[in-house]
């Protein structure tokens, strides 16, 4: 018996087949069959394939430049076969298959007239549609002589499973905290004076923050930033409120902590909470009182109250 591998590069299921003669060679006595005979396996499947039966195409070619050859074509499609290999096939433990390993396998045995033929396997579903799994297997120039049997061994390579990975890092992240508050002069001023109020704050995981302030009571001059210091972890910011108006006023400021977006600008935790689908908070608030008397004594009501 002589051995012809032939181990093509592709995504298949390994395919093997015996190609043989019976009788005399040339016209006389030439005639084809086929046994029951299976010999195959499955390389790096990756698991179960979509492969349940084999597709054989044998075809007859010229052994040598300017031969006259008499056309042959042959098809057959074989399931695959229950067992494994090599299964206990001494034939085939570690030749080539090691013999711990366990591929599934179809075979096709056929017995033709000598001369040079092709061989492609094709891999096919159970309804005979082309595997999405494993792609086909061949062997071109398959030398058959007189009274031998040519073994025929292809290997197809199959997909193997989709692996990635994922690596989740969680960090804990806690809103800034509103440490300090003061008024200059005082949160008691006249109209026509100007009121500072300074708030300290920090962030507990050192991230950069940012201040907000709105006029939640009667309308009136919005708060201006008018400066911004730091020391160590904690951030000062002042703003000024110009009295046009007698009246008790409120106003809150709101604390927000910051990160980098993709892009690298700050954008606020909440807002990459909310762009993630998280419906989480991450700020710090308060709301000041603010009142402005007519003149030097305070006259209440007047531009309307909110009681702090």
């Amino acid at each position: 018996m002589k051995l012809h591998h032939a181990m093509p590069l592709g995504l298949a299921l390994l395919a093997a087949g015996c190609l043989g003669t019976n009788g005399k060679s040339g016209e006389e006595g030439a005639h084809t069959g086929e046994t029951g005979l299976a010999i195959a396996a499955a390389a790096n499947t990756g698991g179960e394939t979509d492969v349940a039966q084999m597709r054989y195409s044998i075809s007859r070619t010229a052994c040598a430049e300017g031969e006259k050859i008499d056309a042959l074509n042959r098809t057959i499609t074989v399931k695959l076969e229950p067992r494994m290999l090599p299964g206990g096939i001494p034939a085939f433990e570690n030749s080539p298959l090691d013999q711990d390993s366990a591929h599934p396998y179809s075979d096709h045995f056929e017995v033709m007239p000598a001369g040079c033929y092709n061989l492609d396997a094709t891999p096919l579903t159970k309804g005979g549609e082309l595997s999405a799994d494993c792609a086909p297997a061949w062997a071109k120039g398959i030398s058959i002589v007189d009274g031998e049997t040519t073994e025929v061994f292809l290997i197809s390579q199959c997909k193997g499973a989709a692996v990635g990975a994922v690596d989740t890092l969680v960090a804990l992240n806690r809103p800034p905290t509103l440490e300090q508050v003061s008024y200059t002069p005082s949160k008691f001023i006249s109209v026509g004076d100007t009121g500072t109020i300074c708030v300290t704050a920090s962030d507990p995981n050192g991230d950069p923050i940012e201040f907000t302030w709105t006029n939640v009571g009667p309308v009136c001059d919005h708060p201006i930033a008018v400066s911004n210091d730091q020391q160590g972890k904690s951030t000062t910011q002042c703003v000024q409120l110009s009295a046009t108006m007698a009246g008790s006023f409120m106003f809150e400021v709101k604390i927000y902590d910051l990160l980098h977006a993709e892009g690298g600008d700050l954008i606020r935790y909440e807002q990459w909470l909310r762009d993630h689908g998280y419906p989480n908070d991450s700020h710090d608030s308060l709301r000041l009182p603010l009142y402005v008397a007519a003149d030097a004594g305070l006259e209440p009501d007047q531009g309307g109250l909110s009681q702090p």
